[in-house]
């Protein structure tokens, strides 16, 4: 079977959680093609190593305001670019069946990335849209925009779990769109935890799309002035490891590098994406989770986290790492309720058993 993978390039989150699934097909012999831009295409050309085709895709252009006043305002006005986006991918997709035979199509996050021709999945984790105002009224409005997929996809996936899920009503309660018709599959993650002494106190992942990036970079820099335990930075980005006393800084880290990281750590700190909370989940990690200023996908997780006791979020002017640390470590992270394994295998069996009988 052939299958082609589309996967959104706002930050690395979409790339990794997306990746088991990808691996899984390439075990089984299956021909894979994976379409991505960015920071997330080179993540999944290295994580692969040449076990699938891939092309460069651009999507969506990220808000590029500092300012979490403006970016709904930022978002309402790139309206236009988003729907040009959306278009250029849904060509791309009909181009490529034109010239090859593809048997499924799985978009994680692209809303162009699927034809009524071929069987074709959706995941995402986010079926409602926060708004700044929190109207209950404008979340189902944006729930027609997954309804609106749903009629012209053959599944709707959600890496999530059908009760007491970690994505809150984000994915869970919907309004609009009647939950049988949706594949909650479990949490996904790349990570296994490894059974290692926990030398590091602190591991600081910094991700995400920029200019937010190099701002929650210098915040954490400066956040670690004086820190006295050992502490590792992971940039995210290509750069030259460094060691500044009891720091460490390093640029991009590869998975089992990562893995083996964040295993180590005793507390880690990072933003409140739904890809990093699934991945904290798996490794059963204690967590310091900051929000993107203005995206209130990330904002709303962390306060839904924060209420349940199970991560530790504080926004970007309240981060205090040197005095919440101690606090961070009397919580206790949700635990999975069945394996990422089984999680792959769901998306597995929903997929192969529709394209193949087709």
């Amino acid at each position: 079977m052939r299958i082609a993978f589309g996967i959104c390039s706002w930050g690395l989150g979409h790339a990794t959680r997306t990746l088991p699934i990808i691996r899984r097909f390439i075990k089984e012999g299956d021909d894979v093609v994976v379409v991505s831009h960015g920071g997330a295409l080179s993540l999944l050309r290295t994580e692969l190593d040449g076990g699938a085709r891939f092309y460069d895709l651009e999507d969506y252009e990220p808000p590029s305001t500092q300012n979490s006043n403006l970016v709904a305002l930022e978002a309402f006005a790139s309206i236009p670019k988003y729907v040009s986006a959306v278009k250029r991918e849904h060509d791309f997709v009909e181009r490529m069946l034109a010239n090859d035979k593809i048997d499924a199509i799985f978009s994680d996050n692209r809303f162009g990335f699927y034809s009524i021709r071929v069987p074709s999945f959706y995941m995402t984790h986010q079926l409602r849209i926060m708004n700044p105002l929190r109207s209950r009224f404008l979340e189902s409005v944006t729930e027609r925009l997954g309804e609106w997929l749903l009629n012209r996809l053959t599944g709707l996936i959600v890496p999530d779990f059908k009760s007491d899920g970690l994505s809150g009503r984000l994915a869970h309660g919907l309004s609009v769109i009647d939950e049988r018709d949706v594949h909650y599959i479990g949490a996904l993650s790349d990570f296994e935890r490894r059974s290692s002494d926990e030398d590091v106190d602190l591991f600081a992942s910094v991700s995400g799309p920029e200019p937010q990036r190099s701002a929650f970079e210098r915040l954490v820099l400066e956040q670690l002035e004086g820190f006295e335990g050992r502490a590792i930075i992971s940039l995210g980005k290509k750069a030259e490891t460094k060691v500044l006393g009891n720091i460490e800084i390093r640029g991009l880290t590869g998975k089992k590098e990562r893995e083996d990281l964040l295993s180590r750590s005793k507390v880690v700190i990072s933003r409140s994406g739904y890809s990093t909370i699934m991945d904290m989940c798996a490794l059963g990690r204690r967590s310091l989770l900051v929000p993107t200023p203005g995206q209130t996908e990330q904002e709303y997780l962390a306060q839904y986290h924060m209420s349940r006791g199970s991560y530790f979020c504080v926004s970007e002017n309240d981060l205090d790492v040197r005095n919440q640390i101690g606090e961070v470590s009397s919580w206790n992270p949700p635990k999975l309720q069945h394996s990422i394994a089984r999680t792959v295998e769901n998306a597995l069996g929903i997929i192969t058993q529709t394209a193949r009988a087709g």
